[in-house]
């Protein structure tokens, strides 16, 4: 079967160690987020889609920003394909947030992590078996097996009853197809696109697509230097070096992989969380913890 030219199949193009690095630097960023947006509803009691909104567009202002400091917008034309990949990227983005963190306060952080984070690695080995017709690795899959486990040892969730629950875990599954979607799409990578100007672009759009979603529930702006440092951090860090670092990573990182590697993420909230927030890591947690850096192991480069 005929792929999009500039998309690779798994083990198809050998995975750079630096590439491999990119993405685990990508899932630990991410896990910051949790944290962060943690102190800032805490401090300025916002809603998480407005911290949702402010981390996109912080992020890409910024991003942008530097880019145009260092004189790299400038020099960039953006071809028709490179406009068609921003859009799709920014919508598929504000798609995850919105269905995630209203997933988030539909049934529970902990149960729309897990199904959202875990549901994302199965949708794309679905999807490259099915579509591509390339069956994931042996060692990737058992690795999958692996870090799901843990994921569950790690958050400890119950099973969702009711009505709103089943809402709630249908739109974490529609946020995990939106990451999905966007680490398929952008294994195939544009000319003259790189992952910062594609970062930047599409997550000052995405947040525009997410504003009018916070305004809906109240938002408003930090009041204090403090806060606004934190929605510095949280543009900065969890957002436009974790995609930028995600999104260049997938140039020999096949998509599989590189969301079983997203599952890094709650791992890093969690460890944050306890040593932040003095939220308490149990004995299954810190098991589940070792599983899923088992299941990292097992996906490492072998050259």
């Amino acid at each position: 079967m005929t792929r999009p030219e500039g998309a690779h199949a798994p083990g198809e193009v050998p995975i750079r160690r630096v590439d491999f690095l990119l993405v685990l630097v990508a899932a630990v960023c991410w896990g910051t987020g949790g944290v962060l947006g943690s102190l800032l509803v805490r401090r300025e009691h916002l809603g998480v889609l407005s911290v949702a909104s402010m981390r996109m567009l912080t992020g890409g202002l910024l991003l942008l920003a530097g880019l145009g400091l260092v004189g790299r917008l400038h020099t960039v034309r953006l071809s028709r394909a490179a406009l068609v990949r921003i859009v799709v990227t920014a919508f598929l983005t504000a798609v995850f947030e919105v269905s995630f963190f209203t997933a988030v306060v539909t049934v529970s952080v902990s149960t729309a992590t897990l199904v959202t984070i875990g549901a994302s690695p199965v949708l794309v080995a679905l999807w490259t078996t099915v579509v591509r017709r390339h069956r994931p690795e042996r060692t990737v899959v058992t690795a999958l097996v692996i870090a799901l486990f843990g994921l569950v040892l790690l958050l400890g969730v119950a099973a969702p009853a009711g009505t709103a629950a089943g809402l709630g875990v249908v739109l974490a599954v529609l946020a995990a197809g939106a990451f999905g979607a966007v680490t398929i799409i952008n294994e195939r990578q544009v000319p003259g696109l790189d992952a910062a100007i594609l970062t930047g672009y599409s997550f000052l759009l995405g947040g525009c697509m997410v504003l009018p979603f916070a305004l809906a529930f109240g938002w408003h702006l930090p009041h204090t230097a403090v806060n606004w440092g934190l929605v510095v951090v949280m543009g900065l860090v969890p957002t436009a070096g974790a995609y930028v670092a995600f999104l260049t990573g997938l140039r020999t990182v096949p998509a599989t992989t590189a969301v079983l590697l997203s599952l890094l993420e709650p791992l890093t909230a969690a460890v944050l969380a306890a040593v932040v927030l003095g939220e308490r890591l149990g004995p299954l947690g810190i098991l589940g913890g070792a599983l899923l850096g088992l299941a990292v192991v097992l996906v490492r480069p072998r050259d």
